[in-house]
């Protein structure tokens, strides 16, 4: 892991974030909630979003409608006293990513690539999602994509491979890792 990434503290940004990316059927939103789980049981207060939720809808909103609104999520968060953030995305490119990072205005960043090979998340994809949603194909050809390019992103701390592991067992190499955050 190349280490966690420092910002200037100029806007009043406080605290520390955890970025899990990775294409759809990687793992993000199982291994966010097994992460929440060990947190919470070591009493550690923390926030956690799920951005692909601001993008919901149809037509789905694109990057740059999102992650302003999770920015603004972000400040309201910090109001209400939270310092530490779990945050799911799946970013498609360097700059999406560096919009999420600059998103959460927080002194120090790990960004986790959760990772899997493309028949994988094609697989879970299907699994998951409805037959009857239109889009549902789509999203299946796309995460193959996804998944080859998503972890050679830029500015991605740790890659992480989900292949054939539980959620639990990836969340606690996750808390392991981001230790610096929790100090």
């Amino acid at each position: 892991m190349s280490g966690v990434r420092g910002r200037a503290a100029d806007n009043g940004s406080v605290g520390g974030a955890l970025v899990i990316i990775g294409a759809p059927g990687a793992g993000k939103s199982s291994v966010l909630e097994a992460l929440g789980t060990l947190l919470e049981l070591d009493g550690v207060a923390y926030g956690a979003i799920e951005s692909e939720q601001l993008s919901r809808g149809w037509p789905l909103l694109g990057a740059d409608d999102w992650i302003p609104q999770l920015a603004a999520i972000m400040a309201l968060q910090r109001r209400a006293g939270r310092t530490l953030f779990l945050i799911a995305a799946t970013t498609e490119t360097a700059a999406e990513l560096e919009g999420v990072v600059g998103a959460l205005d927080a002194d120090r960043v790990i960004v986790v690539c959760l990772s899997a090979p493309e028949e994988v998340v094609a697989a879970r994809v299907e699994a998951r999602e409805p037959d009857a949603w239109p889009g549902k194909q789509r999203l299946i050809e796309h995460a193959g994509v996804l998944a080859q390019s998503i972890p050679n992103i830029d500015g991605i701390d740790l890659v992480i491979d989900t292949d054939a592991r539980e959620a639990q067992d990836v969340a606690l190499e996750i808390r392991e890792a981001i230790g610096p955050l929790l100090a």
